[in-house]
């Protein structure tokens, strides 16, 4: 718990020094090219402008792969201490025969769509609120359909991909699509 506080205040305390840098330089340009009729007596060059917007950029990413980092964390503090398993021992310990194969290609596929260590995933594990799916990649839930789609050969409805909270819905869900898919063929 002390280890999230401290890189929540870090994450704000960056991020208060981007805004305050990204300000200053603001107001050195302002000053430094002329557009403020008075510049105070004070004569600044324009380069320092662009030093301290430049710091205020690297203040900015490095906030955002300081915030990647702590979701990264979170997700591997939920599933620590579980044991670690491949794809295919994964697949078989958590779901019938039928729907083993199914299961491991999602998992290599998931893994594919997020920055996570996946080896000690369940099935009844969340994607949002578990696996920071949303917030380590926010375009990583679309991928992740689409890819779906294209390995299984099915369509997704948004509808459907919405009720997908769990790996464990996904692996019914698709199980039950190729079922249909088979049988209409």
């Amino acid at each position: 718990m002390q280890d999230k506080d401290f890189t929540k205040r870090r994450r704000q305390l960056l991020n208060l020094a981007q805004i305050v840098l990204f300000l200053l330089g603001c107001i050195l340009f302002l000053l430094s090219s002329g557009k403020i009729a008075t510049n105070l007596g004070w004569s600044f060059p324009w380069y320092f402008s662009v030093i301290f917007l430049v710091a205020a950029i690297v203040c900015g990413i490095y906030a955002v792969k300081l915030s990647d980092e702590a979701e990264k964390r979170r997700a591997r503090s939920h599933m620590a201490g579980r044991p670690a398993l491949s794809e295919n021992e994964f697949g078989n310990q958590f779901f019938p025969d039928n729907r083993a194969e199914i299961a491991t290609k999602l998992r290599k596929i998931l893994s594919r769509n997020i920055p996570v260590d996946l080896s000690q995933m369940q099935p009844n594990d969340r994607f949002v609120e578990d696996l920071r799916m949303d917030a380590l990649d926010s375009m990583a839930t679309v991928k992740y359909v689409i890819e779906i789609e294209k390995e299984f050969g099915i369509e997704i409805p948004d509808s459907a991909a919405e009720e997908m909270i769990t790996f464990q819905s996904v692996v019914d869900y698709v199980a039950d699509a190729v079922k249909t898919k088979n049988a209409s063929v």
